[in-house]
């Protein structure tokens, strides 16, 4: 299809927004030479460029159907589909679920979002074509909080109830992943985590989730909110059945680096799941920012505590550490979220001026729907969007630069203590799982949203970090965080083996 010129109306229309102040003596000008200019896109739309994405293999699918409600009690299902992985490899006969903002090619992708309704992905993200390589099935697309805004459990398609109590919610916006894996529907899940999406459910339903070290998982053919923060990450009902999917996602590909900035240009070759869970040497500090959170449950706490006891009756030492910055680590991540999130939205979702594969499809039916359907936005993407571009034009992106220039100093921090600990522990949430209350709505529940302020940290600075499951407390699971220095991923999910292994002679 030809490439449509600009009008006049339209390019003074456009001037307006970008504060050209364009004279009418201009712009019969610039119509003539726009124009000439777009010579250059129908240059570049006589191209088909090669696709990064979905591997070299199509398997046979499914195409996938909506669950049904019989087969969905927790509600965390989106969709059920069957895509048979390899004979052969090191996750043959494991069922795997995939949350659905992971791109699976032929199967509904909704992001737990009506305006998403109908959007089919034709490529499968790169940890999906891992994961078949290795000889898994995928089963299904998990439900999540919706656009993966929030972390209580709510997506378009009604809420996702907590695997073992109705009254409560799973958590997100990874939720239904936590609830699949939890209730031994699957062997394991993909969740995403750009706030503590994997590692918060996974806390509230007694899994293990763990979010990598930024960029050590390719992120193509994935939904982020923006590409500093993204992270898809394993879930499972143990540490090494999440550090056995980490060695086959994280296996250091060409084609990977080609399609992702966020991944460098080599990654360590890891076997994550040769765990010994020896702590007699482990130094870890704990956070005391991470305990001092407003509303806790001094309960949950409790239970974080007696672990990081555990952990050091088997041979590790502890202390205290403080880092005053993480206290408002929550805060920064809010200003670069929000300023960071219009940008993203500006690039139909995959922004602009990276090195990377632009995934085509995702760009057109995304830029499709949402100028279609933008009004059921959940009120958390609304409120981030209008109040990033407020910020942006009110005051030039001043604090989001701020912001970013403060994350660089809130990792200098982290990294100075791991110049003298190996591991920092605290609370993956200092609460349990979110009450259900069926009468609340969407503006409600922002109001009443949770602290992530020791997950989001970790995301803003890309360090390591797993939940592990450290008691329950009103009957209801808790977890405990370990955090490891860039690429330390193998500690952090050894420290994680070991209190596993602790908590069960125990």
């Amino acid at each position: 299809m030809p490439i449509r010129p600009p009008t006049e109306t339209e390019l003074r229309e456009f001037g307006e927004r970008l504060h050209l102040d364009l004279r009418e003596e201009e712009l019969a000008e610039l119509v003539d030479l726009a124009a000439a200019q777009l010579d250059d896109y129908e240059t570049v739309a006589s191209y088909d460029p090669t696709v990064r994405a979905g591997g070299g293999e199509v398997r046979p699918r499914s195409a996938g159907r909506r669950a049904p409600s019989g087969e969905n009690p927790k509600n965390a299902w989106v969709s059920r589909c069957r895509v048979e992985g390899s004979d052969e490899g090191p996750l043959a006969g494991w069922e795997v679920a995939v949350k659905d903002n992971v791109s699976v090619a032929g199967v509904e992708m909704t992001c737990g979002s009506r305006v998403l309704e109908g959007y089919v992905p034709n490529a499968d993200a790169t940890i999906v074509t891992r994961l078949l390589d290795a000889g898994a099935t995928v089963t299904g697309k998990t439900n999540m909080d919706d656009m993966a805004m929030t972390t209580s459990g709510h997506s378009a398609f009604g809420p996702v109830l907590h695997p073992e109590s109705d009254d409560h919610l799973a958590g997100g916006s990874s939720g239904g992943s936590a609830v699949v894996v939890a209730t031994g529907e699957v062997d394991a899940a993909i969740g995403t985590d750009q706030g503590g999406s994997v590692r918060l459910p996974a806390a509230y339903c007694g899994i293990v989730g763990h979010k990598p070290t930024h960029g050590l998982i390719p992120y193509t053919g994935c939904v982020g909110l923006e590409h500093t923060i993204d992270h898809p990450g394993p879930m499972g009902p143990d540490v090494e059945t999440v550090a056995r999917l980490l060695t086959v996602f994280s296996s250091d590909g060409p084609e990977a680096t080609a399609a992702d900035d966020r991944q460098p240009r080599s990654t360590p070759d890891e076997r994550y799941h040769d765990l010994d869970g020896e702590v007699s040497d482990l130094r870890i500090g704990v956070l005391r920012e991470g305990f001092d959170r407003p509303d806790s449950d001094s309960s949950a706490l409790d239970r974080v505590r007696e672990a990081i006891d555990l952990l050091e009756s088997a041979g590790a030492s502890t202390e205290a550490v403080s880092v005053p910055m993480h206290a408002d680590a929550r805060a920064i991540h809010s200003v670069c979220a929000s300023e960071g999130l219009v940008a993203a939205m500006a690039g139909e979702g995959l922004g602009h001026g990276r090195r990377k594969w632009y995934d085509t499809n995702w760009i057109d039916g995304f830029g499709k729907f949402r100028r279609a359907a933008g009004g059921e936005f959940p009120a958390a993407l609304k409120r981030s969007l209008l109040v990033g571009a407020y910020a942006a034009e009110e005051y030039h992106a001043r604090y989001y630069a701020r912001g970013m220039n403060l994350v660089l100093d809130l990792t200098e921090r982290y990294d100075a203590l791991f110049e003298e600990v190996d591991l920092l522990a605290m609370p993956t949430a200092t609460l349990t799982a979110p009450e259900y209350d069926p009468e609340s709505d969407e503006f409600d529940r922002l109001s009443e949203s949770r602290e992530a302020g020791n997950t989001a940290a970790f995301n803003r600075t890309g360090h390591p970090a797993v939940s592990v499951p450290a008691g329950r407390a009103d009957g209801l699971p808790v977890g405990l965080m370990l955090v490891g220095p860039e690429f330390g991923d193998a500690s952090v999910l050894d420290a994680g083996y070991a209190l596993e292994r602790l908590r069960s002679e125990g």
